[in-house]
């Protein structure tokens, strides 16, 4: 009896602590207006995420695709590493009675100073991220939400979102064939999301395929043999469950919707391209052959504000 009346005074602060966190839907950055002339036959509006700290990259990005004539709106990213503690404790996941633990992750914890803490999962009520979940990538979590959040807001139906690393390998029109063929072949119903790579690749040029999900502490894929396909469609299209990076891809108002779903149900845990093929139901697809890839040793404020370095 007195182990029950523990349980339910342990649930009891729980549910009273947890009612305070806002959740990461709450933090998305807003775009008040946009521009029109940023959308091409096909795509309803085509966004670059940049930060305001690095607009030589933005200015790279445009130098590839105006020869082009493709000219896409510059979202202002979520900077994360001047997020405030409130808000990093908000958008990650709380720990609560029923959630897998005891595996090593990284809180953020106002009690433990502002800096990154590893530890076991274990408290009751404690914001937890991934193991070594940096601040910059809590920003692409967030600048990626408020696009799709805006997009789906605006009522698009398909959308072009970059980061601004891109590297463009063909004519990137090419990409409007790839979308006509998925159509036709699937039916615009059918699927989701479209990279317009066959795979993120390391500084060496090399492919790194994804399959499969770690361990998070709220959420298990019901199906996990989805996350492992991989096989052509057509000579063009891959069918893919998993896959890294989200440099460039086409998002589907249903895709739209069910990233912003899973995500305002489960908040933020895992970088970006580890969780965005979870959502059930997501069906992605890549290209066999690259159009618009990530460049190769490309400057990046991920892991650390390298921008505060005017070397850099």
């Amino acid at each position: 009896m007195v182990c029950l009346m523990c349980r339910l005074f342990v649930v009891s602060i729980f549910l009273i602590v947890g009612s305070a966190f806002a959740g990461v839907i709450d933090h998305l950055k807003k775009i008040d207006s946009k521009p029109s002339g940023h959308s091409i036959p096909g795509i309803d509006y085509i966004y670059v995420i940049n930060l305001d700290q690095r607009p030589e990259k933005f200015k790279m990005t445009i130098d590839q695709l105006e020869p082009y004539g493709i000219h896409p709106y510059r979202f202002s990213a979520v900077n994360g590493w001047e997020l405030s503690l409130d808000t990093i404790n908000d958008v990650g996941v709380k720990y609560a009675p029923g959630m897998r633990g005891n595996f090593m992750a990284t809180t953020y914890s106002p009690l433990l100073e502002e800096v990154p803490h590893d530890e076991l999962i274990s408290q009751y009520g404690r914001t937890y991220f991934c193991h070594c979940l940096s601040r910059g990538a809590i920003g692409i979590i967030l600048s990626h939400l408020s696009v799709l959040k805006d997009a789906y807001e605006s009522g698009y139906d398909t959308i072009w979102v970059m980061e601004d690393d891109i590297d463009v390998i063909q004519n990137p029109w090419d990409i409007l064939d790839r979308v006509e063929e998925l159509d036709s072949t699937l039916g615009k119903e059918n699927w989701d999301i479209l990279f317009t790579d066959r795979d993120i690749r390391d500084h060496e040029g090399k492919y790194v395929p994804a399959s499969g999900y770690p361990m998070r502490p709220n959420y298990h894929p019901s199906n996990f043999r989805e996350l492992c396909k991989n096989y052509c469609i057509t000579k063009n299209i891959r069918r893919v469950g998993a896959r890294f990076g989200a440099t460039s891809m086409i998002v589907r108002r249903s895709g739209m919707k069910k990233i912003l779903d899973f995500y305002s149900k489960y908040d933020a845990y895992f970088p970006y391209d580890i969780d965005f093929h979870v959502p059930p139901g997501i069906k992605l697809f890549t290209v066999t052959q690259d159009i618009v890839s990530n460049k190769i040793d490309a400057l990046s404020d991920n892991g650390c504000p390298f921008y505060k370095d005017k070397t850099n």
